[in-house]
């Protein structure tokens, strides 16, 4: 399942309806489409895709603003101007959200808690991974962290090269015990 990343003082907004909708630069989601929703590091529920359209930011309205969770206009631009410039294609993404009773760790839903450190450090060198996947995990095994790796990597789009790299290293441990 594909996901929605937010930052954690978007909790809130989330949890209590106010937030239906996000200004993305880029989009990987289409109408109908069910998402996991992280905030704050926690996956907190789930997310079907109501619409995407691109939008300008001189397109955007009170309503939309509103659908953001923000009290204005002006409010909401200023928050996007920190992110994307006057130039760049946006795409205004709107959904119903589902919160969770209780937040899940991604760690524990996708490695079970198993120790991510140890799983590189034993997979780095297996003849199954390929080059670029032995150099994520290298990277990873000297920041510790996926985000971290992610950064180095070219951005926090580069997350899921990151996690995947780590689910396969991790059934190539699995498999050797």
């Amino acid at each position: 399942m594909k996901h929605l990343e937010f930052k954690g003082k978007y909790l809130q907004k989330l949890l209590s309806g106010e937030k239906r909708a996000t200004i993305r630069k880029r989009v990987y989601v289409k109408p109908g489409e069910l998402v996991y929703v992280h905030c704050g590091g926690n996956i907190v529920g789930r997310a079907r895709i109501k619409d995407v359209r691109e939008i300008g930011l001189d397109e955007i309205d009170e309503e939309v603003a509103r659908k953001e969770g923000f009290e204005s206009v002006e409010e909401l631009v200023a928050e996007l101007r920190g992110y994307y410039s006057d130039r760049d294609r946006l795409y205004l993404i709107e959904f119903d959200f589902e919160p969770f009773e209780k937040p899940l760790d991604p760690a524990e839903m996708y490695y079970e808690n198993d120790d991510l450190i140890e799983i590189a450090r034993k997979a780095v060198d297996s003849d199954v991974l390929s080059e670029e996947e032995k150099e994520v995990l290298r990277l990873f095994l000297k920041t510790g962290s996926i985000r971290k790796t992610a950064f180095r990597l070219g951005g926090l789009s580069r997350r899921g090269v990151v996690r995947e790299a780590l689910r396969k290293a991790r059934k190539i441990v699995n498999e050797q015990k």
